[in-house]
């Protein structure tokens, strides 16, 4: 893999270059992690709390109606974000 230069624009945004995305397995809408290294800057790729949690629960062994599927998703983000309120959790997310 080669050495990639990219502009950074006005509002601080950079792309990744189609190779480094491609080798990673960021693909568009994924959420990526930077974080200083002794040499630079690290990224990596970064699940989203949903893609984090998919399957935890297991399977209710039918398909929710939208209605009761809204409603379980809010609670468990509201659970969450309570949950990262009370550890001062500043993570991305």
């Amino acid at each position: 893999m080669g050495v990639y230069e990219t502009r950074v624009k006005q509002k601080g945004q950079v792309s990744v270059p189609a190779d480094i995305r491609k080798k990673l397995g960021i693909k568009p809408r994924d959420f990526a992690r930077c974080a200083f290294a002794a040499d630079g800057v690290r990224l990596q790729p970064f699940p989203s709390r949903v893609d984090r949690n998919s399957g935890a629960a297991g399977s209710l062994g039918r398909r929710l109606a939208r209605r009761e599927e809204c409603a379980a998703f809010a609670e468990g983000e509201a659970s969450e974000a309570e949950s990262d309120r009370q550890n001062g959790d500043d993570a991305l997310s």
